[in-house]
């Protein structure tokens, strides 16, 4: 059963649905004011960036590393874009 609150915020055992635009991450709080929904986000978008930031040095330590596996490489990049998609979603959102 799915509940709603003032800020359409949904609180539900379901997963959340994408295109709501108070949805930030993928659980269930529910946020009381729009100002707690903008420290989350932000906070949400800098835990992205990091995690960002880190793939971006994995892919720098995998390609200067003798012998580096292109799979690994191809890999870590498409999870780096991923993230940075994730990143601008959010942003261009709220």
């Amino acid at each position: 059963m799915a509940v709603k609150n003032s800020f359409n915020v949904f609180l539900s055992d379901a997963p959340l649905p994408m295109d709501n635009p108070w949805h930030i991450c993928n659980n269930a709080t529910v946020f009381n004011s729009e100002k707690e929904v903008r420290m989350a986000l932000s906070a949400h978008l800098q835990e992205l960036s990091e995690k960002h930031r880190l793939l971006e040095r994995r892919i720098e330590e995998e390609t200067a590393r003798p012998g580096s596996d292109d799979v690994t490489i191809r890999r870590l990049k498409q999870e780096k874009l991923k993230l940075k998609d994730e990143i601008v979603r959010l942003e261009t959102r709220h």
